[in-house]
């Protein structure tokens, strides 16, 4: 790495019968994205504060982030095995995209944990974060709020990727945390316009197609990265905004079930005819925890805010989906080793590889659903 300092990282792949490293050929061996995710993880993990080798392994992932920032702003998402960082490929580039919010979102999380126990750390988080927030005002939130059609549907054009309001969720949750820590009104101003822009992707009423869904970009929903529920949420909440969490509650009470009722869908795409819209495709597979985990954290957001038992019953039917009732009728996550299956192709066929993305999404959910013991208790754990 760049500085020389130890850092933590995570496989990518990890693939059925051995489950051996296995690096990619054109992005590399381990990324931002899923190390963002692992510290995430050992950030909320209850023994935290206790367990020495936890906090190593913290340490070493957020070291890796942080030495994973370009002089841009920005931040690389792949290392090569040789530990060299990958700057060219599509999917590695310094630039504004997913990375580059999951490094945002994850560096903000932590800066409290480090506030009080590491000042050195904390003060490169807050050096890192302030200059990826210049280039998130600069490229992002400065653009106009104007709309386009697409397909005969009205979508934001000020959002990350234009109408990616999948970007936007995870932008969203690290703009949050940064304002919570510095309360700067600019920030505040930000977050409000990024929400308004999500609201404009919630398509469809309770009864007609997609039943008030957020869709993911332009006019396609799809399953991976919908964490746009969650994030009006957990925002709406925080920020007193009853209109936002209002419409998150929409999706969760009348397209989660959809969803579940259609034995879930990968995504769909719709077009939109005199104030109607209707579905021109619609996928069921593949399936894979990284579309299960976002609506898991969706209603356990709608649960902790008005506690009725319906959401804890619904986060126990999604849960489910890891735990055998999903398509294939196979168990996707193994609770004693950890690991996830890579998703469900058919109800014929399952990937039993075993990537970093799919491990960490399913140990995610699970980490929120061991705080409710009502749920718990209702999946039979």
């Amino acid at each position: 790495m760049p500085n020389g300092t130890a850092v933590g990282s995570i496989a990518i792949y990890s693939n059925f019968p051995n489950y051996t490293w296995v690096a990619d050929n054109d992005e590399g061996a381990t990324c931002v994205d899923d190390v963002a995710r692992a510290a995430m993880f050992y950030l909320n993990e209850p023994d935290l504060n206790t367990s020495t080798t936890k906090q190593d392994k913290l340490n070493k992932l957020v070291e890796f982030v942080l030495q994973m920032q370009a002089e841009n702003g920005y931040f690389y998402n792949f290392l090569w095995g040789d530990h060299t960082i990958n700057k060219t490929f599509q999917t590695s580039v310094a630039e504004a995209n997913w990375w580059s919010w999951r490094a945002f979102w994850c560096l903000n999380e932590c800066y409290g944990y480090y506030k009080n126990k590491d000042a050195a750390i904390a003060a490169r988080i807050d050096k890192a974060t302030n200059a990826l927030l210049a280039n998130i005002q600069r490229d992002i939130l400065s653009k106009a709020k104007t709309t386009e059609t697409i397909s005969g549907v009205e979508i934001p054009k000020w959002l990350p990727a234009g109408s990616g309001a999948d970007q936007s969720a995870i932008l969203l949750l690290g703009l949050l945390s940064y304002y919570q820590r510095n309360n700067e009104t600019v920030v505040l101003q930000g977050i409000e316009k990024l929400g308004e822009g999500i609201l404009l992707m919630q398509k469809g009423e309770i009864n007609s197609y997609p039943f008030r869904a957020f869709l993911s970009w332009q006019n396609t929903w799809h399953a991976y990265g919908s964490d746009a529920a969650y994030a009006m949420l957990k925002a709406g909440k925080a920020l007193q905004k009853p209109t936002w969490v209002s419409a998150a509650m929409q999706e969760v009470d009348y397209y989660y079930p959809y969803l579940i009722s259609k034995g879930y869908l990968e995504s769909f795409v719709v077009t939109g005819s005199n104030g109607t819209l209707a579905k021109t495709k619609e996928s069921q597979f593949s399936q894979i925890a990284y579309g299960i985990r976002p609506m898991i954290w969706a209603t356990l957001e709608a649960y902790a805010i008005n506690k009725d038992p319906k959401y804890a019953s619904q986060t126990a039917t999604l849960s489910s989906w890891f735990l055998g009732k999903n398509p294939a009728q196979i168990m996707i996550y193994n609770s004693q080793t950890g690991r996830c299956y890579d998703g469900i192709d058919s109800p014929g066929s399952v990937n039993k590889n075993s990537g970093a993305e799919s491990t960490i999404e399913a140990l995610w959910a699970f980490q929120l659903v061991e705080k409710y013991p009502e749920v718990v208790k209702l999946l039979g754990k």
